[in-house]
């Protein structure tokens, strides 16, 4: 390689005007947003543009636009690569549906072509596709893999206004290492006091699911036996309210009821069926009519045989149980035409009702902890009461289930409560300073911990779970990967080249050379303090 010494002004002749006007910007920004939308290749097609439409030829329009385009990344970087990677969603929704059109499914394997097609496109020349694109499908997939987002049940209790720590909202290793982190002193205090608000909310909020068919919801703050005595009252209040106002003709007779059923039941489940409506509806029959506490007596024991029968073993004991559930909907439905707004309210009681009692379950099950029951507890509350609904149960439509599940799936830690390596590994790691001492600096661990617990307050966490998130959107999207690989190409090319004030040898002597710069023309000068030296060969 040969070098020719120039002077600095010459070479300033060659670079271009810094300056970018608001026409520039406008049509920078323009194609920022175009690079997104098309994978990094409306350079490319700005270029066969104006060489069909125009007199330059295309690699001088393509480099013309080029070189707009990175002086706008220089100048306005956020705005530069903010507008190429929100450009690029559109794309990347309708690349991931063709994806899945074409039978290549699961968001990693999907990353990696997205990422790969927008490295293909955002590299310079067509040698260099093969490089920029494996870089963009490693990129793509890794991002995919490793961006946190806030998981599909956290959002979830998020919604309804849970406030989940940023492990609990997003999960993965950020939760493992929020968990492992609890086991430092004072930080670690307010790690689990956060968490426990969490679970204590979700307490909270099952109990006013279950009030809400009753429009009702009970105090923040009320959690575990005391909350779940606020709804027993509320609920018991919607019956006092109703019950006495009821008055139902009702002149069916046991025989016309279970007749309705002589060629369903065998004659040994007819005859119990009867006595059963004998006992427990038409007993309770006065003067005509059903009224009162004895209309919801009646109404209550019929369905609690209806229950028992259903989710017995024996076929003809369900089929009892089924003709039981017909006779209780007759009890309700003569109360619905006789009066619809007190079978409405009646309806919304016993709707509370029926979410209370596997609340119920859990509260006892939590007894030890003052009825502050985990999602696991409710979960398994809710299987035991739905033993005849095992189809929805499976499909997860029982009352409460969706609510369980996404605790049960954000709300527990995910390393054991016991002192276990990662905990420890990552508590000696935090507490041992920034020299690496076996032992941990107090100054140093107590500014660890306050730094740790000022991002556990309230307002911190609801920053970061909108913030954190919002930067995993961004790592996700193929334009960040396709971007970011073609800087390896250049960094490995910056390692290979030395630092920039190695000695220039000219014939002067040895000249440092303070940095390389290339012109849009492609040539090469080293800048030194006696100016500038063109490279060539």
């Amino acid at each position: 390689m040969g070098f020719e010494f120039i002077d600095a002004p010459e070479m300033a002749e060659d670079a271009p005007s810094t300056e970018m006007t608001n026409t520039d910007l406008a049509i920078n920004l323009a194609r920022a947003i175009g690079q997104g939308l098309t994978f990094g290749f409306a350079d490319e097609a700005e270029g066969f543009a104006r060489s069909v439409l125009g007199d330059e030829s295309y690699q001088e329009a393509r480099d013309s636009a080029r070189a707009g385009l990175e002086q706008f990344r220089e100048e306005m970087p956020v705005a530069a690569y903010g507008a190429e990677i929100v450009g690029s969603i559109p794309s990347a929704v309708v690349g991931g549906a063709g994806l899945t059109a074409a039978r290549l499914t699961g968001k990693i394997p999907q990353a990696a072509a997205l990422g790969a097609a927008y490295g293909s496109g955002a590299a310079e020349e067509v040698s260099d596709v093969p490089k920029s694109a494996a870089g963009g499908a490693v990129l793509g997939a890794g991002f995919q893999k490793i961006a946190p987002v806030v998981t599909e049940p956290a959002r979830k209790l998020l919604d309804r206004g849970i406030p989940l720590t940023l492990g609990q909202a997003t999960g993965g290793g950020i939760k493992r290492f929020e968990e492992a982190v609890s086991s430092i002193p004072l930080a670690g205090d307010v790690i689990r006091s956060a968490r426990t608000r969490a679970s204590e909310a979700f307490n909270t909020e099952v109990i006013n699911e279950v009030l809400k068919p009753l429009g009702q919801s009970i105090p923040k703050g009320k959690i575990g036996t005391e909350a779940f005595e606020l709804a027993n009252e509320a609920i018991a209040k919607q019956y006092e309210k109703v019950i006495p106002k009821i008055g139902v003709d009702f002149n069916a007779t046991a025989d016309s009821l279970v007749s309705k059923f002589a060629n369903q039941l065998r004659p040994e489940e007819l005859k119990a069926l009867k006595r059963i409506v004998v006992n427990e509806l038409t007993g309770r029959v006065s003067n005509g009519k059903l009224t009162g506490q004895a209309f919801k007596d009646a109404q209550s024991a019929i369905r609690q045989k209806a229950y028992n029968f259903s989710t017995s073993q024996s076929a003809y004991e369900k089929e009892l149980g089924s003709a039981l559930n017909d006779i209780s909907f007759e009890i309700t439905n003569s109360l619905s035409k006789t009066s619809p707004n007190l079978a409405r309210e009646l309806a919304k009681a016993d709707e509370a009702y029926s979410k209370l009692v596997p609340v119920r379950r859990a509260v006892v099950k939590a007894e030890k902890d003052e009825g502050v029951f985990t999602p696991s507890q409710l979960s398994t509350s809710i299987a035991q009461e739905a033993k005849r609904q095992q189809s929805k149960l499976a499909l997860g439509q029982v009352p409460l289930q969706d609510l369980s599940r996404a605790g049960r799936a954000t709300l527990p830690s995910v390393l054991p409560d016991s002192g276990t390596a990662t905990r420890g590994i990552v508590a000696n790691a935090l507490m041992s300073g920034a020299g690496g001492a076996t032992f941990g600096m107090p100054l140093e661990s107590a500014l660890i911990g306050g730094g740790l617990s000022a991002l556990y307050t309230r307002p911190a966490q609801a920053f970061l779970r909108e913030a954190v998130p919002a930067a995993g959107r961004v790592m996700r999207q193929p334009a960040t990967a396709g971007l970011l690989a073609q800087q390896i190409p250049s960094l490995t090319s910056s390692a290979q080249a030395g630092q920039i004030d190695t000695p220039l040898r000219l014939s002067s002597g040895a000249i440092p050379v303070q940095e390389i710069y290339t012109n849009p023309q492609g040539r090469k000068y080293a800048i030194t303090e006696q100016g500038a030296t063109l490279l060539g060969e």
